[in-house]
């Protein structure tokens, strides 16, 4: 037969290096013995059962013109042919039937003969499935696959972005690849899954650095799912293998993407370590977990669990790129789902045990430094390496970085000083430690990691007796940490200052009670409760801390904690609910409300309600105007309490302006479509009063208005 000339899309993919002229079978092919060329193909064992689709082939091989429904129907029929074949166990001579018809390059000519920058027909997707079955029934050589695979390759991956295709018939095109790349690595029996698993990856990785964005990420794509698919499968084999006595032989010849021992781990990492750049191996592990977290298929996430496993397994291998997958966990940590947060701390853990000088030094210069979830990787980080031996070195090493001191404007000598705030805290290193000058530049710092660390410190001197006089000279500045709004900050933050009270004499610690009291009051309604409840509790012991003579001033700050601490007592955390009772009694006590202790130490909201809103009958607005924010609150309960006491309020005192009742009435409406129906239930009804107490006060006026003219009437 004359050899054709190339056609001219050909040129596409000669610049990946494959082969350009197709060249006879291999052995075995060449041994066998080709049986004489005759007018049909009853020669071959399948032609009895396949005879119309064999014929077909045979024509549409001759045909000059061909039109798309005879293209399609020669597709089909090859399909046809090669799975009968397999089913009925006549695959003999298919390869021989193969290459005297030239399927291969009549398969390629229909794949570059399509338009390249459109997907308008299913050609494409059938070529690939004539491909994979042809594969399957080995009837073309490992050479030719691979040199098919390069022309797929080329002529899908250079398509348009899919958003300018046909959606549906992109995403069959896409899973006909897929399918075709699955058989073709587990047909061929000249070569071992993880070689033919090579072969694959070498022509699929001059796609992953083209220019073209799409390319690349329809290269990655591919390798992505071919590493998941693998691994799962094999994973659902070792499952069914593990209670036979062929288990540990079958695992170790399937090791090549799963295992556990060292050689096995270089298995692990051969056919993809040793072929894939490091930044290709980093893009399958951010690709892999957000495969996990994300909203994708069950079949999408269990490949991708399986290539977290092999991650896991050869850390070293996969997450090398620090800076790279820290900014992925450090942006991902925000999605509010406790089993997608357990597994970015398990990639984390495994990130500073493995790089534990590199995670420590990028949290410190590539990640954002005033994000709370910076610090709470950091906060996550510390233990685990401290099960190091190493790990003191590791942070002197980091904290003496020249680039970290300029970013945060302190020296080397200043810096390094936290080391001391991560070991044993033996009276030589507190010691050290105390240095009040350094200590209180470093609290200046705008990073919350190491912030996070100097007020460890300062909690480890403030439990001295001591060292707290010193700490106390430092509380301006502490009490600036709490601009960063951060919880890790001010729960460290409120154990300096509990401890300081507790260390210090009443006299010595009444000076700062009420400077302290201020800025604990807006804690009240922190979104943690540990922060609540810790904030309530030291605002009890700063009332017991303050001497006669500073309490006229001290009660101010009292009176606006009543409100507050009534919503918390229904706060849905029992620890913080307690707390609140106990701090109201302490109040009532303070401010010597017999009433109001009483009702407290019942337990009695009714009462105590009643008891604020009678006690200082001035101070109603001031209530209705501090209860407006607690109707946005996380929490149902104080939603509720909050509805409740704003409706009791207006009834208990109709002085109120027309301004402040449209205001309450403006906060209440979104709670008519709150989630929970209490709140819905109680804003509907409140809204209803209020609406009925604007119609009266309007009427009054009315009213007032005409007697006031009356008398110039009659005159």
């Amino acid at each position: 037969m004359e050899e054709r000339p190339p056609s001219s899309p050909r040129v596409a993919w000669e610049e990946s290096g494959a082969p350009r002229e197709r060249k006879p079978p291999p052995e075995p092919y060449e041994v066998t013995e080709v049986q004489p060329l005759r007018a049909d193909a009853d020669w071959l064992p399948v032609y009895a059962v396949e005879k119309e689709a064999v014929d077909y082939i045979e024509a549409y091989v001759n045909m000059e013109e061909k039109d798309l429904v005879q293209k399609m129907q020669f597709l089909n029929c090859i399909c046809l042919l090669c799975s009968n074949a397999r089913r009925k166990r006549l695959t003999a001579s298919l390869d021989i039937f193969s290459f005297l018809n030239n399927l291969p390059e009549h398969i390629e000519v229909l794949l570059c003969e399509e338009p390249r920058e459109q997907l308008t027909t299913a050609l494409r997707y059938h070529c690939m499935n004539a491909i994979a079955a042809l594969s399957e029934a080995t009837a073309i050589s490992e050479s030719e696959i691979l040199h098919l695979l390069n022309v797929c390759f080329s002529v899908i991956f250079n398509l348009p972005p899919k958003e300018n295709l046909n959606i549906c018939l992109y995403n069959h095109t896409l899973s006909a690849m897929d399918n075709m790349l699955w058989i073709v690595l587990h047909s061929h029996p000249t070569s071992s899954i993880d070689k033919q698993l090579q072969s694959i990856f070498e022509v699929l990785l001059p796609f992953t650095i083209s220019k073209r964005k799409t390319v690349r990420e329809r290269a990655m794509e591919r390798i992505q799912k071919l590493c998941g698919c693998t691994a799962s499968s094999f994973r659902q084999q070792l499952r069914r293998h593990e209670h036979s006595s062929q288990a540990l032989s079958f695992f170790a010849s399937q090791s090549c993407l799963y295992s556990s021992g060292l050689p096995a781990r270089k298995a692990c990492a051969q056919p993809l370590g040793k072929n894939l750049h490091p930044s290709q191996r980093t893009d399958i592990v951010l690709a892999t977990l957000e495969k996990i977290t994300g909203d994708y298929s069950s079949d999408e996430k269990e490949w991708a669990e399986a290539i977290l496993d092999v991650v896991r397994r050869d850390p070293g291998t996969w997450l090398m790129d620090v800076p790279e997958i820290l900014g992925y966990i450090q942006t991902n940590l925000k999605i509010e789902s406790t089993s997608v947060q357990q597994i970015l701390f398990s990639v984390l853990d495994l990130l500073a045990i493995q790089f534990p000088k590199d995670v420590l030094r990028s949290m410190l210069t590539d990640l954002p430094q005033t994000d709370s979830t910076t610090l709470d990787m950091w906060s996550s980080v510390l233990p685990v390496l401290k099960t190091s031996e190493h790990i003191l070195d590791e942070l002197s090493n980091v904290l003496q970085d020249q680039r970290l001191c300029e970013n945060c404007n302190v020296t080397t000598a200043e810096l390094s000083l936290l080391r001391l705030t991560v070991i044993q805290p033996t009276e030589e290193n507190m010691q050290q430690l105390c240095q009040p000058a350094r200590l209180q530049r470093l609290l200046k710092i705008e990073s919350l990691p190491l912030l996070w660390l100097v007020l460890t410190g300062l909690v480890l001197l403030s439990e001295r007796p001591e060292t707290a006089g010193v700490i106390r000279a430092l509380f301006p500045e502490v009490m600036e940490t709490l601009r960063f709004a951060s919880t890790p900050i001010t729960l460290k933050v409120l154990n300096i200052f509990r401890n300081v009270m507790r260390n210090l004499g009443k006299r010595q610690a009444s000076p700062i009670a009420l400077q302290l009291a201020e800025k604990i009051l807006p804690l009240f309604n922190h979104v943690s409760s540990e922060v609540r409840e810790g904030s309530i509790r030291l605002f009890k012991e700063v009332m017991d801390a303050v001497v006669w003579c500073k309490k006229r001033n001290m009660k101010k700050a009292v009176r606006r904690g009543l409100l507050p601490l009534l919503f918390q007592m229904s706060d849905e955390t029992p620890s913080v609910a307690q707390a609140s009772g106990e701090a109201l009694v302490a109040c009532a006590k303070f401010l010597k409300w017999k009433e109001l202790k009483h009702q407290a130490r019942e337990e009695n909201t009714v009462g105590i309600r009643m008891c604020l809103l009678q006690q200082d009958r001035r101070r109603v607005e001031g209530y209705l105007w501090q209860s407006l924010p607690y109707l946005e609150d996380s929490q149902a309960s104080l939603r509720c309490e909050a509805v409740t006491f704003l409706g009791l309020a207006v009834q208990h005192s109709r002085e109120q302006s027309e301004e402040m009742l449209n205001e309450i009435c403006n906060a209440l409406q979104p709670l008519e479509d709150d989630a929970h129906p209490a709140v819905r239930s109680l804003a509907a009804g409140t809204i209803q009063m209020l609406r009925h107490e604007r119609q009266q006060a309007a009427s009054a006026r009315s009213r007032l208005a005409a007697l006031c003219c009356w008398p110039c009437i009659a005159i």
